[in-house]
């Protein structure tokens, strides 16, 4: 039912199949590549478990499939449990990223409800806690990846490569196989006021990519596709069909696609349905418009939009490296 959805999707209406949703403001770190944490005082506001639910029903009825939480630190959420157990009942894929630190402890109560764990890593040793503003998350990160791997939830490594952390990508990588996790790389995005000196040269990032990819090829569990990696590699262009693919929903309900300057924000949940927004004209023509943008770093933007564009090989690679 849910390749058949996909395909119809894909085919004839074009609208998104996957669901993100910055779940809660509430986050723990104070990371040096993020500011989101800033927020963590609107936390109050955020959607309630029932607006939530509501939420998961209008995407069940505009045929999304998938259903990614973050934030903030989802794991913050005592209710998260109960949100996915939810989302699995409706027939969504369900992810949940997070940064580690509660993972051990919530893992038991939140794994029978989710079908994937990303975990952020972006350095083997104590540089980690350094750039995320918190004494001992690597090793809990960790301790969390360990029984998360007891249970039937894939679990990723997810590392965001800045300036901070150019000289770790082969730590991290060591630390992937000796977790027997697999990992993905993605260059940092750029939050104005914030972090731009952190930002890597495209110098720095072609030489950091095709490293990537050499380890890639000789058996480390990359599991950006090599198409990916080349977008920075080889400084490659892609088409953006991400609005197609996922829509996202923020801590408060607001309706979303892209980020940064081409952000379009289409109205609140608790006012608005998907159906409403994916038949408009506006939204086919905003879909339209963003097919020539090559803005995005961010790997779900650009794996996704290789994936529409029925890229055999990234399909393959998607398929070997993942199951």
């Amino acid at each position: 039912m849910k390749v058949m959805t996909v395909l119809k999707n894909r085919f004839v209406s074009h609208s998104p199949v996957m669901l993100t949703h910055l779940i809660t403001s509430l986050c723990n770190a104070r990371c040096k590549t993020c500011d989101l944490w800033k927020k963590s005082s609107e936390y109050r506001t955020d959607l309630s478990k029932e607006d939530v639910f509501k939420l998961l029903e209008k995407a069940k009825k505009a045929g999304m499939v998938s259903y990614t939480v973050w934030g903030g630190e989802p794991l913050l959420r005592k209710d998260l449990p109960e949100i996915l157990q939810f989302a699995k009942k409706k027939g969504f894929i369900t992810t949940v990223i997070t940064n580690g630190f509660f993972l051990k402890e919530r893992c038991e109560e939140i794994t029978p409800f989710t079908d994937l764990m990303i975990v952020s890593i972006d350095s083997n040793d104590s540089l980690h806690d350094k750039m995320r503003g918190v004494e001992g998350i690597l090793k809990r990160a960790i301790d969390g990846i360990e029984k998360c791997k007891k249970t039937k939830t894939k679990v990723i490594m997810n590392s965001v490569i800045s300036k901070l952390n150019l000289d770790k990508i082969e730590g991290l990588l060591e630390l992937s196989k000796k977790l027997n996790v697999p990992i993905a790389f993605e260059p940092m995005d750029i939050n104005p006021g914030y972090n731009e000196h952190l930002k890597t040269t495209n110098k720095e990032l072609k030489t950091a990519f095709s490293r990537i990819i050499r380890y890639k090829k000789s058996g480390y569990k990359v599991i950006n596709s090599i198409q990916y990696l080349q977008n920075f590699s080889k400084q490659k262009k892609y088409v953006c069909h991400a609005p197609k693919c996922y829509i996202a929903v923020s801590a408060h309900g607001k309706i979303e696609s892209c980020v940064g300057t081409n952000s379009k924000c289409w109205g609140n949940i608790k006012e608005t349905s998907f159906e409403e927004i994916f038949n408009s004209l506006d939204f086919k023509d905003f879909c339209k418009k963003m097919e020539m943008c090559n803005k995005c770093n961010v790997s779900c933007v650009i794996e996704s939009s290789l994936m529409y564009s029925l890229n055999p090989w990234v399909i393959i690679d998607k398929i070997k490296n993942l199951y």
